[in-house]
């Protein structure tokens, strides 16, 4: 029997994202074509259509791929949640109140987070909490690069505290800081590789470095963090993370002993890498991603059927996980039996 599954990592590009972006000049913008339309991001330009804005086209491909849940997001890597403020409240607002719109049109196949003017902290607590008591959104997205360092994340206490206090999920996705240039990074060459997927995985990394070291669990135990695509580099490096430990600081804790709840979605990835995943970090860890529509989200779909995992790990992905961390269950009104 085919496992009924819950996707934790998809975007969702609507109307009202549209209408801000096509006034503005400069990146990130909306760029027409005839009938067409292309969003022009830091990184990329790349049309939008299909299941970026229609939701029969997202419908469908979900029943294809056994998808029974959607946890769909704003769409933090284009930037618009880093804007200066007058810019990004506006705009986020508007895109929050769309993805509510949806989720309530559909609540047994979507769940949402916000996105949040974070060049802010004050207004991303308004919006935090507006979103989470006002439009019953799970949480938020959030750029990674916040959490670069643990500095870089000291900024971010007030939203975390807010989160932790609503009882909210964080997904920490690649994405800039308010205090960045949006402008993308420069390459010699190879740039499609440098930039989409090592330096982008490098990020990541950083990322789970940070919050592990951050004693999240203990401060913030009300809050569920789920980072991306595996966590970056994480799975690969953190033996040698504990080596090189035991090598110059040896009473320093070992890197691997301090994952604690953060969670993992699959996005953008392969068999290979999530039965390294489950063998490192361990199966209540990770939850299916597809990154859908952004990649040909049918490659990650089809890596939780064929990965040589055992089946109560490839069951935990594919829902039971989800379930448990998004605590879809038992409100959720679709038919969580199914997932179990």
């Amino acid at each position: 029997m085919t496992l009924a599954r819950i996707d934790t990592h998809s975007h969702y590009y609507g109307e009202a994202l549209f209408r801000r972006l096509a006034a503005r000049q400069t990146v990130p913008r909306l760029e027409r074509a005839g009938s067409d339309r292309f969003m022009i991001t830091p990184t990329s330009r790349f049309a939008v259509s299909g299941g970026f804005i229609d939701i029969s086209t997202r419908l469908a491909w979900m029943k294809r791929q056994g998808i029974g849940h959607q946890l769909i997001t704003f769409p933090g890597a284009l930037g618009p949640d880093v804007l200066p403020p007058n810019e990004a409240v506006p705009l986020v607002r508007d895109v929050n109140d769309e993805l509510a719109a949806v989720c309530n049109a559909y609540p047994e196949k979507f769940t949402a987070l916000a996105g949040l003017p974070l060049a802010d902290v004050d207004l991303a607590v308004t919006e935090l909490e507006r979103a989470r008591s006002a439009l019953g959104l799970r949480g938020a997205i959030i750029p990674g690069n916040y959490f670069s360092s643990l500095v870089k994340m000291d900024r971010l206490r007030p939203v975390l505290a807010a989160a932790d206090t609503l009882h909210a999920h964080l997904m920490v996705h690649p994405g800039h800081r308010h205090d960045e240039d949006l402008a993308p990074r420069q390459y010699d060459d190879l740039t499609m590789h440098r930039a989409s997927t090592i330096d982008l995985h490098a990020d990541i990394t950083h990322a789970v470095i940070t919050l592990i070291h951050s004693d999240m669990a203990r401060q913030y135990p009300n809050l569920s963090i789920q980072v991306v695509n595996l966590g970056g580099a994480f799975p690969m490096l953190v033996e040698r993370m504990d080596h090189v430990v035991a090598t110059r600081d040896p009473r320093a804790p070992r890197p691997s002993t301090l994952v604690g709840q953060l969670v993992f979605d699959t996005a953008s990835l392969g068999p290979h890498s999530l039965e390294l995943a489950v063998a490192v970090l361990g199966a209540e860890r990770i939850m299916l991603g597809t990154d859908y529509p952004i990649f040909d989200s049918t490659i990650t779909s089809d890596a939780l059927t064929t990965a040589s995992i055992p089946e109560t790990a490839r069951a935990a992905v594919a829902a039971g996980n989800a379930l448990r961390v998004l605590r879809l269950s038992p409100t959720t009104p679709f038919d969580h039996t199914r997932f179990l």
